[in-house]
């Protein structure tokens, strides 16, 4: 009696394997768009954070701005709040420390705009010298533009103090900030900050007993 023992032909094993490694192929190209599409969620909500991280230390620090002017490396007087279309200065008063560290209570930071990136500028010292530096450090990248206008109570402001005021109000703050924040990839966000009402003129000195 005899057995039919005719096994696979040499085409028929080339065509198994073909069909197996498409459907691999098919696979990984399935699996590796996933996990690319992963990694590429997980930057953009790490970008994301970033974004909203600035932003929200920008409002902090207009939030607690004081109508102290400072006084520049060379002796000249700068108002409480100096701003223009693309940078913005003032003194606020310094935020509680987590960590406990010693910091300043009151410091004059700076927000500018160059090279595509955002930066705060912090000095402990409001009124400075030339050789006075400041802690610097960049809060975000790749962004295109960013804005600040000031509300006067009537108007809005391209610049602070508002053009042709003489002499300049060095205590004088706007009634509220617009800064906006333009990234390619997010667009552009803005935020509305009140500031703090505050009196412009200065305290009348003790009177001098004779």
């Amino acid at each position: 009696m005899r057995h039919d023992t005719r096994g696979f032909t040499l085409v028929e094993v080339l065509v198994a394997v073909f069909i197996f490694a498409l459907l691999m192929s098919v696979a990984y190209g399935s699996v590796n768009a996933l996990l690319r599409t992963r990694d590429g969620l997980a930057e953009q909500n790490g970008r994301l954070r970033e974004l909203q991280f600035a932003m929200g230390v920008i409002e902090r620090d207009l939030r607690s701005v004081i109508a102290r002017p400072a006084r520049e490396g060379y002796g000249d007087r700068e108002p409480a709040l100096l701003g223009t279309r693309d940078a913005v200065a003032f003194t606020h008063a310094g935020h509680a420390n987590p960590l406990g560290q010693e910091r300043a209570r009151i410091e004059r930071v700076g927000y500018a705009w160059r090279d595509h990136r955002l930066s705060r500028a912090a000095f402990t010292v409001l009124d400075r010298t030339p050789a006075t530096a400041p802690l610097a450090r960049d809060l975000l990248g790749d962004v295109e533009r960013i804005g600040f206008r000031y509300f006067d109570g009537q108007q809005w402001r391209e610049q602070w103090p508002p053009g042709g005021a003489s002499p300049r109000p060095l205590r004088a703050l706007p009634r509220a900030v617009e800064f906006s924040i333009e990234t390619e990839d997010f667009g552009t966000f803005t935020r509305l900050v009140d500031l703090p009402e505050v009196d412009e003129a200065p305290p009348e000195p003790a009177p001098v007993l004779p």
